[in-house]
């Protein structure tokens, strides 16, 4: 087989893959549970409560996220947003606030973020301020 058959092919399995293996340059405690195992914080939010049920609507948001995380870790914390429009920057939505605030943290309870749905958690170019801080955060 070559290096191309084998290689990941999504940029997912690859960011968690290098990861894992330089686990001492990522802030935080080190994950409590198998080696390797990336320890996830969940975003997800719903901005109207009357058109929307928050319990399903986090329900299908957080199993989204579980799919996409499956075999790389685990969800251990989460964030969830009910009645604040995305349009909102992350600093003026409560539980984004707060995932943003415990990034910052060295004793944080995560290594990255997993959001279920794009669109719940971003508008416009949001996505290009948040992943840049998150990022640097380590």
């Amino acid at each position: 087989m070559t290096a191309a058959a084998t290689a990941p092919d999504d940029l997912f399995t690859v960011w968690v893959d290098g990861s894992a293996a330089g686990r001492s340059r990522v802030r935080g405690r080190p994950s409590s549970g198998a080696v390797g195992e990336v320890r996830f914080a969940f975003y997800g939010r719903i901005s109207t409560e009357g058109y929307q049920d928050p319990v399903s609507s986090r329900r299908w948001q957080f199993e989204i996220a579980e799919f996409l995380i499956h075999g790389h870790g685990r969800i251990g914390v989460e964030f969830f947003d009910v009645g604040y429009s995305r349009s909102l920057s992350w600093h003026d939505r409560p539980a984004a606030a707060q995932l943003l605030a415990e990034a910052l943290r060295p004793d944080r309870r995560f290594d990255a973020v997993v959001i279920g749905e794009y669109e719940r958690a971003f508008a416009g170019r949001q996505a290009l301020q948040v992943l840049p801080y998150l990022q640097a955060q380590g």
